[in-house]
């Protein structure tokens, strides 16, 4: 089994290839664990039988081992809070603990079933939550319901100012290393090299191993002494300017939730923005055989899908858009997301009146 964190994924980009997608909320209590793993075992009894039903008695038994592979793991497969969302094929296991709660889901059908991965990585569901002081660091990881704080295993971390520097200290720290007191202007010096160490090592380390936006817990001045230097791409203005000096984790894992859930408004209302704003020739709105084309062509960069909306059709090779017993929206969204545009899986009551799918037109 190999579990994935990063989406798109190069793992999930065969749209010819046979996949199981299963799809179930994790609640990681020792009280519903056991809950959990029957839910899990028996989403993927059903996905057993669709397998031998729909495909010849070869491939259904290269199936059968891969399912009985999650089966024996499944302990490592439920023991998170969130979602899990597991895509079988012919010779691996993949998975996916998500930020969010998702509805069951079993597919069985070419190219996985991205929607549950879709509506954990379109907003910041998903981060880590570095709290800055002047004298050391903690590390959290965050998704829409909680946090866990790291532990830096490295004997490399900077975990403190004089773990980072130690002899090159310039203003001397506790152990006065030149023999004087430190002055205003070298604890600057001091604070400026130990936050491009943090920065340095973070980004390295964390932040483009997990593909994670990054939400900076520091007072405001040492905020903006970070934000000068930092080389991180990963680092979001979203932030929470005051100290974590002496934050426990409850307070910690308040404060990043809250935060959390003000990126994300922010981050629908500037996606609804762009659609609103967006001139008539290049978006379309409802029109499945313009839908259809568009997709074909490469030309989708954003796609708006009501969460309660179900299509079933076919995307035909030229183009247009077909009657039939498949689903629509799956193609259509896998058609979207192989062109690399951008898919947003939005709850009916915040959709704009009237409109099921909507698309944004590169050119």
């Amino acid at each position: 089994m190999i579990k994935l964190t990063a989406f798109p994924a190069k793992e999930l980009e065969k749209v010819d290839k046979l996949f199981v997608t299963i799809a179930m909320e994790l609640h990681a209590t020792s009280v519903s664990s056991d809950k959990d793993r029957i839910q899990l075992n028996n989403l993927l009894e059903e996905a057993k039988k669709r397998v031998e039903a729909e495909c010849d008695k070869e491939v259904s038994n290269k199936f059968q081992e891969q399912i009985e592979r999650a089966k024996v793991n499944d302990v490592e497969l439920v023991t998170y809070r969130g979602g899990l969302a597991l895509y079988i094929t012919e010779d691996e296991v993949y998975y996916y603990h998500l930020g969010i709660p998702v509805a069951n889901l079993v597919n069985v059908g070419k190219a996985p079933n991205l929607t549950p991965l879709i509506e954990n990585y379109q907003y910041t569901n998903q981060y880590h939550v570095l709290i800055l002081n002047r004298e050391d660091i903690r590390l959290f990881e965050g998704d829409a319901t909680s946090v866990k704080e790291i532990d830096f295993e490295d004997d490399d971390a900077p975990r403190t100012l004089n773990d980072a520097l130690g002899s090159e200290l310039t203003g001397g720290g506790e152990q006065g290393y030149h023999g004087h007191n430190d002055t205003s202007h070298e604890k600057d010096i001091d604070r400026e090299n130990y936050f491009r160490e943090v920065d340095n090592y973070i980004h390295e380390n964390y932040s483009s191993a997990r593909d994670l936006p990054l939400i900076l817990y520091a007072l405001s001045e040492n905020q903006a002494v970070f934000r000068e230097l930092s080389k991180n791409p990963y680092l979001i203005d979203g932030r929470i300017e005051e100290s974590g000096a002496n934050a426990n984790f409850n307070t910690v894992q308040e404060k990043a939730l809250n935060k959390n859930i003000e990126i994300v408004k922010k981050e629908q209302e500037t996606m609804f923005s762009r659609f609103r704003e967006t001139a008539p020739k290049f978006r379309v709105d409802n029109q499945l055989d313009d839908l259809s084309m568009s997709a074909i062509e490469g030309r989708i960069e954003e796609l708006l899908v009501n969460k309660g909306y179900s299509q079933s059709g076919t995307i035909t090779d030229n183009g247009s858009f077909e009657e039939s017993d498949k689903d629509f929206l799956k193609q259509l969204i896998t058609k979207v997301a192989t062109a690399k545009g951008k898919i947003y899986i939005v709850p009916d009551d915040d959709m704009p009146e009237g409109i099921n799918v909507s698309a944004r037109l590169r050119y």
